[in-house]
């Protein structure tokens, strides 16, 4: 995995600029795209999957059109952070296909989920199940989300 900051040449950079816009473009299409022949391209793109650079591939899908209508961020914090508590509250949460992601943070929490349900009955049988059921949680706070202003996946490149 990259540390610190990996440093990339121009070429890796469009590699990833061109690949974050559009990840089913061919080898061919994107050595096009970034002024390289293939050959090179292809090594280059290779070497960022090995370095850890790009993760993965992935189908962006909207979750209103698959019924998913509500986006709800909880903050959650914990009354036991013995390493069986934490652990037990992510396992528990890492099962859980409605969390999207979930970050250990500090402040007032100690993680930040960001779920996806169909409506508040299914938010409350989800807090029931993965969260209340937890006994190292001490309370948790969401926010439904009204609309989405901006979204992105897109990691900017540094220079």
């Amino acid at each position: 995995m990259p540390q610190g900051g990996e440093t990339l040449d121009r070429f890796e950079r469009a590699i990833l600029d061109a690949l974050q816009d559009d990840a089913r473009l061919s080898v061919q299409d994107l050595s096009q795209r970034i002024g390289l022949s293939t050959s090179p391209t292809w090594r280059r793109l290779k070497a960022l999957e090995e370095r850890g650079v790009i993760r993965g591939y992935v189908a962006l899908a909207d979750p209103a059109a698959l019924g998913f209508g509500q986006c709800v961020f909880a903050h959650v914090t914990l009354i036991k952070h013995d390493r069986d508590g934490v652990a037990d509250f992510e396992r528990s949460i890492s099962r859980r296909p409605e969390v999207l992601e979930c970050f250990s943070t500090t402040g007032q929490a100690d993680y930040l989920l960001r779920v996806v349900v169909r409506d508040a009955q299914h938010y409350e049988r989800f807090l029931q199940e993965a969260v209340f059921s937890c006994p190292a949680v001490q309370q948790i706070h969401s926010n439904f989300a009204l609309r989405e202003v901006k979204f992105s996946v897109k990691v900017p490149a540094l220079p």
